[in-house]
């Protein structure tokens, strides 16, 4: 009776719990997995940075043609907060606001009378024919900074634009992508042809015909 007893306690206290060895198994399975996962998941998000890198190559060709055919003025809005995209045209005399223009038009607005104030109106539309509304960057991809002619420091929130002008000249413009993994890509904006370099690191200004001006 006493054999039978310490046979069912010894059943039970395995059914219990699982034993070291065990243990040990399931930990070492669960690293291996991980290890095979995390390269995975490395690859994913650099294949994510390219397809968003080439789709947007692709929008600014677009907008560069548009603006050559239709003899109008577009630009392309880059959104951080959003880490969206879209493009907007204009008239073919629509002005390109810079630094300048935006102050005196501030200061312009802080001495009218709330009644004098005219609406904000704007020369450009959103165009749909080219996107049809605003473009997300896949998850995970975010702009790093941009930089344009009319800022050439690094630019990391608000809204950023790109113009592109009937007469076949386009704002100079390096736009940065990273993802989560720390991947990074380059679009580099030439001002003539709508040509756009893709590069597959940060290159801050990079030379006509070469990707290994100020990378890091």
């Amino acid at each position: 009776m006493t054999r039978i007893l310490n046979r069912t306690n010894s059943t039970r206290d395995r059914e219990k719990g699982f034993s070291l060895l065990e243990v040990l198994v399931v930990v070492a399975i669960i690293a291996l997995i991980g290890a095979f996962a995390i390269p995975n998941l490395s690859s994913y998000m650099k294949i994510s940075l390219g397809s968003a890198a080439r789709e947007m190559s692709s929008t600014i060709k677009e907008t560069y043609n548009a603006s050559v055919l239709t003899g109008r003025v577009y630009r392309l809005a880059y959104d951080f907060k959003s880490n969206s995209y879209w493009v907007e045209a204009g008239s073919s005399g629509s002005l390109l606001d810079t630094k300048e223009t935006i102050e005196r038009d501030e200061r312009r607005s802080r001495f009218s009378s709330k009644e004098d104030k005219p609406a904000p109106k704007s020369d450009f539309a959103p165009d749909k024919s080219i996107t049809r509304g605003k473009t997300a960057l896949p998850r995970g991809v975010v702009f790093e900074d941009i930089l344009t002619e009319q800022s050439p420091d690094p630019v990391t929130e608000g809204t950023v634009y790109t113009h592109f002008f009937p007469h076949g000249i386009s704002e100079q413009t390096v736009i940065h992508l990273k993802d989560t993994s720390e991947h990074h890509a380059t679009l580099a904006i030439s001002p003539v042809i709508g040509r756009t370099r893709v590069i597959d690191r940060y290159v801050r200004k990079p030379a006509p015909g070469s990707d290994e001006d100020e990378s890091r």
